[in-house]
This record gives C-alpha cells, structure tokens and sequence, in this order.
C-alpha cells in the first residue's frame, strides 16, 4: 500500500541518486551542443574517473578526500588527450560525424577492456564500504551521502552556468555553439574552444563518477549503461539545451527508482532500454520549450576579444 511516506522516500532517495545522472548528461550535452560529437568515448573518461579514485582510496589507502582531486585530474587528462589526439586529427582530416561517433565507440570499448585487464571484472566502489550513516527527517532516511551528492550537483552546474555566462571562454563556447565558422572570423580559435569544452565535461564527468562510486559498485562496462542514460536524457531534454538535460536527467531518475513500487527492481535496468527507445523513436528533436533566442553577433560583440575583430566584408570580397 502507498502511503505519503513511502512516496517521500522515494522521491527523495531518486533527486539524490540523479545527482550523478545529471552531471553526465550535462557533461554529454555539453560537447555535444559545442563540438557537435557524440561522444560515447566519455564512458571511457568515466571509467577512468573511477579507477583513478578507487587506485587512490581503496587499494592505495589514502584518504577519501584525496581520491576525488586525482578523479578529476585524470578525467580532465583524459579528456584533453582524447581531443588533441583524437577529435583534433579527425577534424583536420574531415572526418564525418558518422566516423566520429564510430571512433569515440571504439575508445569506449578499448577503455573498457583495459580496465577489465587491470583491475579485473569485480564489482568494486571508491570507498572500501558502501555504508552510510543515516538520519530519519520525519519518516523519510536521510543518508550522510545524500547531501553532499545533491551540494555537489548544485554546485557544480552553478559554476557551470557562470563560466559559461561570465567567463571569457565561456561566452566563446557559446558563439561557438551558435556558428563555429562565423565565430573564427570573429577572431575566436575553434581548437581552444574545443579543448576547453571537453575538458570542463571531463571535470564534471569526475565529480559524477566520485559521487556515484561512493554509493553504487562499479565494473569496466557500468560507465556505458550511465552513457546510454545520459543520451537518453540529452535527447529528451532537446538537443543543445543543457539545462533541458538535467531536469530531464532527473525525471527519468525519478522514474526508474519509482519503478520498484510496481515491477521487480530486476527490471530497472530494461527501463533505460525503454527511456532510450521511446527517446529516439517518438522525441528525436527533444521536448522543445519556448526560449529566447540570441544572435551571434550580440553575444561575441559583448566578448572582448583583445584585439580588433576583422572585417568580415573585406575577406568576402576577396574571396
């Protein structure tokens, strides 16, 4: 039987296990808005977000707070590696998006693989025990890591939205979003802006994997499951709209741990396959919502660039 506490439980258990969720769409729809990739390769990033911390705090024995750092470091490593040797050469080569998403599929798998050799196929978590202390708020269990995983999400989509609002190469990779071509003749370096989008998506793509390791047991190939939960929400919250993402993110979150109330939690993974399925066949261009639309111009011209934009007319009538 249904009772308001029940429902409160669960509604609360579901924001604070979304909270890694929405930190790995974000961080999908972030490339993909910017660098127009899809990047299954950022399953690989996770797992080696994972194993970075889990190397650090369970097998080495240093303190927890350390292994979290060094997950973002490697993340943000792997990140920055994968598109200077990666993405980069592939662009210069005018690869097709088709070969793209192909190549970051392979390193997916590849990084899988390893991980299987290293560490083997043993479910394994950050901390040695998964255990938590819990508070009862009313009726509802409050975990010790419920808090924290929710602070972090906030917090980490809050510096988000103001490097992307406040920062120099924030508003770059909004201009860049909106017409990569146009925004090189503003003076814009499309490489730097593409290093620098999928590294912050590294970064956040480490936080989601320290927080979700913390809780949940993790193998090599858990990271393709997330992936294919964060296309899911990245679809269905619109292609380009980050914040769409992450609302969604928690909805199907939400969803998917509901879920237990009425089939067996067996089937909680067939749910994402459902999610993913229903995503692509009947919302493939998202949930669309009104919003104010900006020009390129507008946003570049309140970029300062250092030096003089050039003209745009003398170079076309070169050409």
């Amino acid at each position: 039987m249904l009772t308001f506490d029940i429902l409160a439980q669960v509604l609360w258990t579901s924001l604070a296990t979304s909270a890694p969720l929405v930190l790995f769409a974000v961080a999908f729809a972030l490339v993909l808005k910017v660098n127009r990739i899809f990047n299954f390769a950022q399953a690989g990033v996770m797992t080696v977000a994972f194993y970075a911390a889990h190397s650090a705090v369970s097998m080495a024995g240093l303190p927890g707070w350390v292994g979290c750092p060094l997950a973002l470091a490697a993340s943000a490593g792997a990140s920055a590696l994968l598109e200077r040797v990666g993405f980069r050469p592939l662009r210069r080569r005018r690869a097709t998006p088709m070969f793209i998403f192909i190549f970051t599929l392979i390193v997916s798998e590849l990084i899988a693989y390893l991980a299987m050799l290293v560490f083997g196929t043993w479910p394994t978590t950050v901390f040695p025990s998964l255990f938590w202390p819990v508070t009862l708020v009313g009726n509802v269990a409050i975990s010790a890591w419920d808090g924290p995983a929710i602070g972090a999400m906030l917090v980490s989509l809050a510096l988000l939205f103001t490097y992307l609002r406040r920062a120099r190469t924030g508003r770059f990779m909004i201009a860049v979003a909106d017409n990569p071509d146009l925004a090189e003749l503003y003076g814009i370096e499309k490489d730097r802006v593409y290093l620098a989008t999928v590294v912050i998506a590294g970064l956040l793509v480490g936080v989601g994997m320290c927080l979700y390791g913390a809780r949940a047991q993790v193998q090599p190939t858990t990271s393709i499951e997330l992936m294919l939960f964060a296309v899911a929400a990245t679809i269905i919250g619109g292609i380009g709209n980050l914040w769409g993402a992450a609302l969604t993110a928690v909805a199907l979150g939400v969803v998917q741990n509901a879920s237990v109330l009425f089939i067996p939690a067996e089937w909680q993974g067939f749910l994402l396959y459902v999610f993913l399925f229903l995503a692509i066949v009947f919302l493939p261009n998202g949930i669309r919502l009104p919003e104010r639309k900006r020009g390129l111009a507008r946003r570049v011209a309140s970029v300062d660039l250092g030096d003089p934009a050039p003209d745009p007319a003398p170079a076309s009538r070169e050409a």
